[in-house]
């Protein structure tokens, strides 16, 4: 379940950000920062923190890399009465950007987190292509969810708030 879909009864409301911008190259560092500070003040642990900063500073740098707009708008919502919590990216796109996304997207999503991220580490750097949006659904432990709108695409990443740590969530053992 997803943040936007609304608190449960008696639960606590979900905290929101919104924020709308130029995208300019400056703000992905800077934004990055601000939804950790963020993240912080809204009781987030400090692991998940860099994890929900990570997959803005990926979203951003897609946005802006793509983008044929003036503005990119980005959505943070923590849902702890959900334990859910979703980033969110929209902006403007030439005509034929939903569909490459989607198949990049169903590519990815064809394997678990961290064999998709590791084909995608292993391809060529020249023609890698995704390893963004690979490092946030292993590295982040968030799904990618990607819709259009009158000309507008929205990458959306959600996932638990608290999550089992990424070594147990791997299969991995600390013997």
């Amino acid at each position: 379940m997803t943040p936007s879909e609304g608190p449960a009864r008696g639960a606590p409301k979900p905290i929101l950000l919104f924020l709308r911008m130029c995208p300019v190259w400056v703000f992905v560092d800077e934004v990055r920062h601000f939804v950790e500070s963020f993240c912080a003040c809204a009781g987030v642990s400090p692991e998940r923190e860099s994890q929900l900063a990570l997959a803005t500073h990926e979203l951003m740098q897609n946005a802006i890399t793509h983008s044929t707009s003036a503005c990119i708008e980005l959505r943070l919502a923590i849902d702890a009465g959900r334990d859910a919590v979703e980033v969110s990216l929209t902006n403007d796109c030439s005509p034929g950007a939903p569909e490459a996304l989607r198949s990049r997207l169903a590519a990815l999503q064809a394997e678990p987190p961290l064999a998709s991220y590791l084909h995608t580490m292993a391809a060529d750097p020249r023609a890698r292509g995704g390893l963004g949006l690979a490092r946030v659904r292993y590295e982040a432990q968030l799904e990618l969810d990607v819709t259009t709108e009158a000309g507008r695409l929205t990458v959306k990443a959600f996932g638990q708030l608290n999550p089992p740590p990424l070594a147990a969530a791997t299969g991995a053992s600390h013997g």
